[in-house]
């Protein structure tokens, strides 16, 4: 198995989404692109969630984080809340591999109606990341809905890490589930890295965080902020915050 390009030397990660207005608008915090990469790639992460316009126009500026390419792409939602839109697959191996990436991601919404085509789109591509090398971070996250009525109970999240592991994953990232000890099993029940996405941005900074040091400790392989990062007043003080969690022992040089 392709050992992700994202994970640091001790096994973890912190990662940093900046995806979000390929299909959400307006993002404050994500006005200046390039300004933001420079922020958090200075500060230490490991790697950066971005479209296939961010990741070719300012690759330089990832310095040693690494791309991160987002696969599929949905319609556009304005305003704060994301509706239940369905992600189609938009690019290919080969335009990753023309960036200089070496790990791909697509989004699976658990419970969705159309949730079945964007497990077949996911299994394609883990199998053609392993032939070519690469890795597939699969974004797998229940939905609100009949099957899942609380999308972050610990049994939803097991389902959505395993199934994301059976798919060809090479890591996941998904909910953080509460309580966020539940984590463990999920771990356990799954096999290869697990990323927790930050979620919406937390009122409670602080219990945040400890929910992510909880997590950590008990095997989750790292973090995924996007709004929790780029939002906040200054993000490069987000990610030095997250690698003295998740990289306690790694001094930046």
């Amino acid at each position: 198995m392709h050992s992700p390009d994202f994970l640091a030397a001790d096994g973890k990660s912190v990662i940093i989404a900046i995806d979000h207005t390929l299909y959400s608008w307006p993002c404050p915090g994500l006005e200046d692109r390039g300004q933001i990469i420079d922020k958090v790639a200075e500060a230490g992460a490991d790697g950066i969630i971005a479209s296939y316009g961010t990741i070719r126009d300012f690759r330089q500026r990832f310095g040693r984080a690494a791309p991160i390419l987002k696969m599929d792409i949905t319609t556009l939602t304005m305003g704060t809340n994301y509706a239940l839109t369905e992600y189609v697959m938009a690019y290919t191996i080969e335009d990753a591999q023309r960036l200089g990436v070496k790990t791909t991601l697509t989004y699976i919404q658990l419970g969705a109606p159309f949730e079945l085509e964007a497990l077949r789109q996911a299994a394609i591509l883990a199998a053609r990341c392993d032939k070519a090398g690469m890795a597939y971070l699969c974004e797998i996250m229940p939905t609100e809905s009949k099957t899942y009525p609380d999308p972050a109970a610990p049994e939803a999240i097991i389902a959505a890490c395993r199934t994301g592991a059976e798919l060809g994953g090479h890591a996941i990232k998904t909910t953080m589930p509460v309580p966020s000890a539940a984590i463990v099993d999920a771990v356990k029940a799954c096999g290869v890295p697990v990323i927790l996405a930050g979620g919406a941005f937390a009122k409670d900074r602080q219990q945040l965080m400890k929910d992510v040091a909880t997590a950590i400790g008990l095997g989750a392989a790292g973090v995924a902020f996007g709004r929790n990062a780029w939002g906040a007043s200054d993000p490069g003080a987000v990610v030095s915050s997250l690698r003295d969690i998740i990289h306690p022992k790694a001094k930046r040089g």
